[in-house]
């Protein structure tokens, strides 16, 4: 089904024009003459905004094979290794890279013999000779370029791969084998199998691609099969599906339907080797809004969700199936985590459920690395279990159950820093709004009587008329209390009653008045308190501590706690 549905996706979106070429970045185009003459070499890397580290321009070029530790040689687009016989970083023994430069050759000598193309015969002449191809080496050099850059030919004012001849040549020796035809897996017609299956750039996988589909150990070996014949794939549906997921996986892939745009990025980085693809039957509005909600949500793409139901939409929008494909690289071979499907109405209204969740007041949606990252040591995102931003992904789209790992780290950093965060009370507002079906406000809700709610009230009412009482003292009751109180709330809360009795005493004017009314207002719901809490209870605690002390730094009209008014905290650092 997977496959499938790839190749339904290249077919839809046209991105096989010339299925025996492929979309890549060539970063300098080898101008040649008659003869071999070298000309120029032309620069294509150009800046795509300030700041941006420049980048080599797009060409359609002939598919390229997928090297792995044996050198074979690309046809007509390579590095400097094979096209030069030169190498910028000294890696590559003199043996290696002849050998290299030979294996080109060989490719552009056999086309220009079934061709008799003047522009391969330019190509072939540049190569075979130590001349030219000096020249061009040391133009290079002083440019200054990179061991994996690709080079191209011009030859006249057309780049040779482009050439009718030289295309129909390569479709035809892509095509050639000696397979006999077996019924493929995908598409179900009968043909000779791929050999070897398209590499794709996943990320965490090798920078030349890794296949998705690839046979290259006896372990993956079956009931007496050899190699493709485990999964026999036509080289029409092999080309599809590995262009499709290309194109998912690229942030800049070109649009075959509009020259010079790009088609809109189709996926989410969750981990430095784990991706998130997704695409849908169609084009619908929710495929861009998940491109930026796990770095930068824009506040009126998530506002026209949330408005969609009263809008009214074409239900064959909302009836069209949603693809997620959760895909990690390694260095040998790609690992697909899960294939996850839905309808498009499905994944709008769950996304919509998430970003009301989140919502504590806060004009902008709060990005979801930024969430899971609160929940992480240091902030940072490696420290988190394996699989659990996956899971949180999943959960956000289909509309599942958060992983109760969410909640335990979650409520371990505000133990562990004493301190809730914006990005932790939204992230625990909805864990518990998803998972348990509790209703908690937005903000401030003096109806709710759970005791976890109302001891983390209390928690931040005592802090407020110990700072009022000491003048901002360095250390609160919360930096010394925090984690006790929320766990162990009988044995702490009592002794911080008795010592609050102390700061009351101290303040002057209306404020004891004021804060004596605001502690009576809390405790009241509190008929004992519990010895314990539970991970969930401790999770509404930060919330109700949140909500209380983001309550005290509204300003007031009314007359009552004119402390309040001076109050300068920022709201980040809470």
């Amino acid at each position: 089904m997977i496959l499938s549905k790839l190749c339904e996706l290249a077919q839809r979106d046209d991105l096989l024009a010339n299925p025996d070429y492929e979309p890549k970045g060539v970063a300098w185009i080898i101008a040649v003459g008659d003869g071999g003459k070298f000309f120029e070499a032309i620069p294509t890397a150009s800046e795509e905004g300030p700041g941006k580290k420049p980048r080599a321009k797009v060409f359609s070029v002939p598919r390229r094979v997928g090297r792995t530790s044996s050198a074979v040689a690309d046809f007509l687009v390579d590095k400097s290794e094979y096209v030069l016989g030169v190498e910028p970083d000294g890696k590559r023994s003199p043996e290696d890279l002849q050998e290299r430069r030979e294996l080109f050759l060989q490719s552009v000598t056999a086309a220009r013999e079934t061709t008799n193309s003047p522009a391969l015969s330019a190509v072939e002449a540049f190569v075979g000779s130590e001349a030219e191809r000096g020249r061009a080496a040391e133009t290079l050099s002083r440019a200054g370029y990179a061991s994996n850059d690709l080079f191209a030919f011009q030859y006249g004012r057309q780049l040779v791969h482009d050439l009718p001849d030289v295309q129909a040549y390569f479709s035809r020796l892509r095509r050639t084998t000696t397979e006999d035809g077996v019924q493929c897996l995908i598409c179900g017609r009968n043909g000779p199998p791929v050999e070897k299956h398209q590499p794709v750039k996943i990320p965490g996988g090798t920078t030349s691609g890794i296949a998705l589909v690839s046979f290259n150990s006896d372990a993956f070996e079956s009931y007496g099969l050899l190699r493709n014949e485990n999964a026999p794939v036509c080289r029409d549906c092999a080309d599809a599906y590995t262009t499709a997921l290309n194109r998912l996986l690229s942030d800049r892939y070109p649009d075959p339907r509009h020259t010079g745009q790009t088609l809109p990025r189709r996926f989410v980085r969750l981990s430095p080797d784990t991706t998130a693809v997704f695409w849908a039957d169609g084009e619908v509005p929710v495929l861009d809004l998940l491109t930026t909600f796990f770095d930068a949500p824009r506040v009126e793409t998530v506002a026209e969700l949330l408005a969609a139901p009263h809008k009214g939409r074409k239900p064959t929008n909302l009836s069209n199936q949603f693809y997620c494909l959760i895909l990690s690289g390694g260095q040998g071979r790609a690992v697909l985590r899960g294939m996850h499907t839905g309808t498009v109405q499905q994944v709008e209204q769950s996304m919509a459920a998430y970003f009301e969740s989140i919502d504590i007041g806060s004009e902008q949606p709060l990005p979801l690395r930024r969430l899971l990252e609160s929940a992480a040591l240091l902030g940072k995102s490696e420290n988190l279990p394996p699989g659990l931003v996956s899971e949180a992904l999943l959960a956000i789209l289909f509309g599942r159950r958060f992983p109760h790992t969410l909640l335990a780290r979650a409520v371990e950093r505000c133990r562990a820093e004493q301190k809730v965060t914006r990005e932790r009370a939204a992230l625990l507002r909805a864990y518990l709004i998803r998972n348990l079906k509790w209703e908690v406000s937005v903000g401030l809700d003096k109806a709710n009587t759970q005791p976890g709610y109302r001891l983390g009230r209390l928690m931040a009412v005592l802090e407020r008329v110990q700072g009022v009482a000491l003048k901002n003292p360095n250390k609160t009751i919360v930096d010394r209390y925090y984690g006790a109180a929320s766990t162990r709330p009988g044995t702490v809360f009592p002794r911080l009653i008795a010592l609050a009795q102390h700061h009351l005493a101290k303040l002057e004017g209306g404020s004891e008045t004021f804060y004596q009314k605001r502690l009576g207002e809390v405790v009241e719901g509190i008929a004992l308190f519990p010895p314990t809490l539970s991970l969930e209870e401790q999770g509404l605690f930060a919330l109700g501590y949140y909500h209380q002390r983001q309550d005290f730094f509204k300003k007031r009209e009314s007359p009552e706690g004119p402390e309040d008014e001076n109050s300068s905290a920022n709201e980040e650092g809470l």
